[in-house]
């Protein structure tokens, strides 16, 4: 048996609030409950998925990703981009996505 380091994405699940979307077995069944801690890139193709902590240590442990940021209020919503210089998630109107896109870094605020 040959180990395969990326994971299994499973099935594509319409937001579902902020909840961890570890699923064994990819059922709604199997569905952890927790609360989700941390967003997960799983893929350059922004492949994303939500982790609660116990979750996020598997994950770490077993699978390649991209990037992962603690959850803020603009993870999981719709037209958020992913902000890997300041590890979290923004609006589009927001200085940090127009910078990024430009490929620059906003000064952080003292």
């Amino acid at each position: 048996m040959t180990m395969q380091p990326f994971a299994p994405l499973g099935r594509d699940l319409a937001h579902r609030g902020q909840t961890c979307s570890y699923s064994p077995g990819d059922t709604p069944d199997t569905d952890c409950p927790a609360g989700a801690t941390w967003h997960i890139l799983w893929t350059a193709d922004l492949d994303a998925g939500l982790a609660c902590d116990p979750h996020m240590l598997v994950a770490r442990e077993r699978f390649v990703f991209v990037d992962s940021h603690p959850v803020g209020s603009d993870c999981a919503m719709p037209g958020a981009h992913w902000d890997f210089d300041s590890k979290r998630c923004v609006h589009p109107d927001e200085p940090a996505v127009e910078a990024a896109a430009a490929g620059r870094t906003v000064p952080k605020e003292a």
